[in-house]
């Protein structure tokens, strides 16, 4: 067993200056977003949701790269696996934001008001799943796992770095494997009740597989930043090196490239097929300028990315690094908009509004709100890890 080597199990805080911007843009983003709630309530409530799930699939997505990490048990992912814990902080805050939505349920779901499932006989088989009781129990169950989880893999590591106890470790290796079994059900579920559920005459067994692999890619891009952006600070060890940044790219790049081939198969089966049905939901999709975001998400989730992160060398470039897990986040927002608003009926006549701005800029205050918060109670690194000296000396 190697000796862990010395880096302190001290929390690092995060500059002034970082709370005092996060305290900014929450400002003005709360501001806009009231705006838009006196302004037009269906459009608040769709962008709530967005919101919302952008911030909890992400969390989630990051706690799944812990999981991840302690089931392959790959040497380069070691450094990383205590920045993936403070991102996962985004469960309990976006539970908070689920808030709004609970009353809101009646201007985003049509399922939610009973003279409208009355007169619909699909609708009426489906009221025994799409029922707000149901729904609830539902979110309770989701976050009743997320949170349990969230909660021992952290507690987990802060006890690792308190006692140096070895053992810890193999504990964390027997939770994961129920873990990620767990998520692949959960998120998929949530999925479908949070978002799917708009359009509730539609439906696609992929729709779930492809947002939880979706918040895995944005949980990823999420700590591909964050990583990129502390290591050129100097606030990780120097020893964590362009090795460790190309598998961390190469993982990038990977991912969406199965997100996005996971998103063209659901497209293709469906438009191959030409059912009504079915096709109604793309249709929405490509009228009244939503063609323009579609075609955004064309390149600017895959196409873009794709080639940017090709070649070795820049897997291992730390600042295109950062502006590709930027653009990919910026393109996962998007896309959940895009999936979220054309659902609602009188806003399927266009996207983009002044309405929208403050939810991107609530986001990122509540994101960066999270990280000071987490990294607070935790070293950046999990510095009485075993096997972190076994997790510095990589090389490809």
């Amino acid at each position: 067993m190697t000796t862990p080597t010395a880096i302190s199990p001290a929390p690092v805080l995060m500059p002034r200056s970082l709370r005092q911007t996060a305290i900014g843009i929450l400002v003005v983003g709360h501001l806009l977003v009231a705006a838009c709630a006196l302004a037009d309530l269906d459009r608040f409530f769709a962008n709530w949701l967005v919101l919302f799930v952008f911030a909890a699939t992400i969390g989630i997505g990051a706690l799944f790269l812990v999981a991840l990490e302690y089931v392959v048990n790959a040497r380069w992912s070691i450094p990383f696996r205590r920045l993936s814990e403070h991102l996962a902080g985004l469960i309990p805050v976006s539970l908070l934001l689920a808030i709004p939505l609970f009353l809101g349920m009646h201007h985003l779901y049509e399922w939610t008001h009973a003279d409208v499932v009355a007169a619909d006989p699909i609708l009426t088989q489906k009221s025994a799943y799409l029922n707000i009781p149901f729904f609830a129990v539902r979110f309770a169950l989701y976050y009743l796992i997320w949170l349990l989880f969230y909660r021992l893999f952290t507690r987990l590591s802060q006890e690792q770095d308190r006692s140096g106890d070895e053992a810890l470790p193999r504990r964390g290796i027997k939770l994961a494997p129920p873990f990620i079994i767990l998520f692949a059900f959960t998120m998929s579920f949530a999925a479908i009740d949070w978002m799917m559920s708009i359009t509730p005459h539609w439906f696609s067994t992929m729709f779930g597989p492809s947002a939880a692999v979706g918040g895995i890619v944005g949980g990823l891009a999420l700590l591909t930043l964050v990583s990129a952006q502390l290591k050129i600070q100097g606030m990780l060890p120097e020893r964590i090196g362009p090795d460790h940044f190309y598998n961390l790219g190469a993982l990038l790049f990977g991912l969406n490239t199965l997100w996005t081939y996971m998103s063209f198969s659901e497209f293709m089966l469906i438009w191959y097929s030409n059912l009504p049905l079915e096709m109604t939901w793309y249709l929405q999709r490509q009228e009244h300028g939503w063609s323009l975001v579609t075609l955004l998400l064309v390149f600017g989730r895959f196409v873009i990315p794709f080639l940017a992160l090709l070649s070795r060398p820049s897997k291992m470039n730390l600042n295109r690094l950062r502006w590709v897990s930027i653009l990919l986040l910026a393109t996962y927002g998007l896309h959940l908009y895009w999936v979220v608003l054309p659902g609602i009926p009188h806003l399927h006549d266009g996207p983009f509004s002044w309405m929208d701005l403050g939810f991107p800029l609530t986001a990122i205050g509540y994101g960066l709100f999270a990280w000071i918060w987490r990294s607070s109670r935790a070293a950046l690194v999990a510095a009485r890890d075993p096997r972190l000296e076994s997790g510095l000396s990589f090389h490809l």
